[in-house]
């Protein structure tokens, strides 16, 4: 099978680590403790709103504390440098480097925050941080966690943050649009390290690893099957698909679906309903809380990764789905009308 770099996807491979983790009582969704324990470096964090002509910034102390709930569903205060003009400024008066360089290291993510947590949603750094907390509550790497509580629970023998030389010998090279074209990428990369020997210390919990789409879908295979005995408990499960946001969150909402529709995989019409009330997000997934006119039921969840990894759970009819591939292209792209069309083909087929 091929080997593709699935990028943001490893993201709900962090949350269901987290969820694990609450299962057995190590740790709090809710709890302020759970992070002052963990992540002190949290405590005290600061709100950025903007820098001096010196080029010193100019923040305040924030007033809400940060939650695990919060890290997981992008409603922490965090930012990437390339949704956030604010963070890209601070991050090159700090001289800080790239998260995919091999030379990564726990400060490139010690960042300010841009608002008040729990009050807002913006696509972030929150599962980097959450892949640190679980390294710190496990003594383990975040490479042996997944390995020991999923990736082997799984049967996902080709997933892993270091590419070996039998996972590069089957290796998908990243794409990306040269006009009209698909071309191999060259000069600089959104790839991550290939030599093993240079990966980590830091793992990116929000985006490190490689794996194959016959993998993942053993592991949305395996997060249907939760319950008792399962992956994940009938709690967590549940707590998967579930609303994480404040329930006032109209501004969040919004935030939400201006990136959703960026993606443009999703039906427009849940999207631009006026009030935000078909969408939702979880601790780990984009909902739709309205059947999809692509054939997702409603409950159903989602997300994908840079390069095109996209996957869907619908627990309505027990459907996990992966449409994989390893393209840079910025959206709308026509590999996102393919996925739509693959989404309505397979609805169709079952119907049928």
């Amino acid at each position: 099978m091929i080997v593709v770099q699935i990028f943001s996807a490893t993201k709900l491979i962090t949350t269901v680590g987290c969820l694990i983790a609450v299962d057995r009582g190590l740790l709090s969704l809710d709890s302020e403790e759970t992070i002052e324990k963990y992540l002190p470096e949290l405590t005290g964090i600061k709100i950025l709103t903007g820098f001096n002509d010196d080029g010193s910034e100019i923040s305040s102390p924030a007033k809400n504390k940060i939650t695990l709930k919060m890290l997981l569903s992008h409603s922490a205060g965090f930012a990437y440098a390339f949704n956030s003009p604010l963070i890209a400024r601070w991050g090159q008066e700090q001289k800080l480097g790239s998260m995919v360089a091999a030379s990564a290291t726990i400060d490139t993510i010690k960042q300010p925050i841009l608002y008040e947590p729990g009050t807002d949603w913006h696509y972030s750094i929150g599962l980097d941080w959450a892949g640190v907390l679980l390294t710190r509550m496990s003594g383990q790497t975040l490479e042996q966690y997944f390995k020991e509580n999923i990736f082997d629970v799984c049967g996902m023998k080709s997933t892993s943050f270091f590419p070996s030389e039998e996972l590069k010998s089957r290796m998908m090279t990243v794409c990306e649009r040269d006009g009209g074209k698909i071309r191999l990428q060259t000069g600089p990369t959104m790839g991550r390290e290939m030599d093993a020997e240079k990966v980590g210390p830091f793992l990116s919990g929000g985006g490190g690893l490689f794996g194959t789409a016959r993998d993942y879908l053993s592991f949305l295979r395996a997060i249907l099957d939760s319950g008792d005995g399962g992956l994940l408990s009938s709690k967590s499960f549940e707590t998967l698909f579930e609303h994480a946001l404040k329930p006032d969150s109209a501004e969040s909402l919004a935030s939400l679906a201006a990136m959703a529709k960026e993606q443009n995989i999703h039906d427009p019409a849940i999207l631009t309903d006026g009030t935000g009330g078909h969408i939702a997000h979880s601790v780990g997934l984009f909902i739709n809380l309205v059947d999809s006119k692509y054939g997702r039921k409603a409950g159903s969840g989602c997300w994908d990764g840079a390069a095109k990894t996209y996957y869907f759970i619908d627990p309505a009819t027990g459907i996990a789905s992966v449409c994989f591939t390893n393209l840079l292209a910025p959206n709308p792209d026509v590999f996102n009308g393919v996925y739509n069309r693959f989404e309505e083909t397979l609805y169709r087929g079952l119907a049928s």
